[in-house]
């Protein structure tokens, strides 16, 4: 096998990248697991180590959809190899799996846990009167505007997602009976406005 830079991190001992099976021509199918850092969703990340030192492009597979073989079908598009040892590669993935070492990837979205401190943290320092304050034991951010503010922390929700994962936890305050599902009505002195309105973390410099 020719060497280059990723070849030789492979080669090492220390490689993310494991060994799961080896072609008939030579071909090295290599793996590990990704676990998102936000949502903790497992994937199962593939690649081919040629004998050329070239490498093929990472392919990745939820782990609900390993149950069977077919879920690798896929590989045999794959220069190497051949829908025969499909079979036998499945089987090597399912025996070494658990050895597999794991890596931290993200999409984007952060754990609900970071956005409910990062919102905690903006709402208590960033207030901006009739749109985002702290009034009592709840933080405080006008509906309309929840979604600019999700966009400027790069949190990776959007704004029906964080306020149905919100009021799951209990964290979201509401006027029952309104149809108002997500928001809670508040005077600010010159109208009545609707807000995401949600507790404050104990113990925060804001609450």
């Amino acid at each position: 096998m020719q060497e280059n830079m990723i070849t030789r991190l492979f080669s090492n001992d220390d490689s993310l990248m494991k060994e799961i099976y080896k072609t008939e021509n030579g071909s090295v199918v290599v793996g590990a697991w990704s676990r998102d850092v936000g949502t903790r969703e497992c994937r199962l990340k593939l690649a081919i180590v040629y004998p050329d030192g070239e490498v093929s492009p990472i392919r990745e597979y939820p782990k609900r959809k390993l149950a069977d073989k077919k879920s690798l079908y896929d590989l045999a598009d794959m220069d190497g190899i051949a829908v025969k040892e499909i079979e036998d590669i499945y089987k090597a993935v399912v025996e070494k799996a658990p050895q597999l070492k794991i890596q931290a990837d993200s999409e984007g979205k952060s754990s609900l846990c970071e956005v409910y401190r990062a919102l905690c943290e903006y709402v208590g320092q960033y207030e901006e009167p009739g749109r985002v304050f702290v009034r009592g034991d709840y933080g405080n951010i006008l509906a309309s505007y929840l979604q600019t503010v999700l966009d400027k922390l790069e949190l990776g929700y959007t704004r029906l997602e964080l306020q149905k994962n919100f009021k799951a936890w209990g964290l979201l305050r509401t006027n029952q009976g309104t149809g108002h599902v997500y928001s809670y009505k508040i005077n600010t002195g010159s109208a009545n406005d609707w807000y995401f309105s949600f507790k404050m973390q104990k113990g925060s410099e804001a609450a």
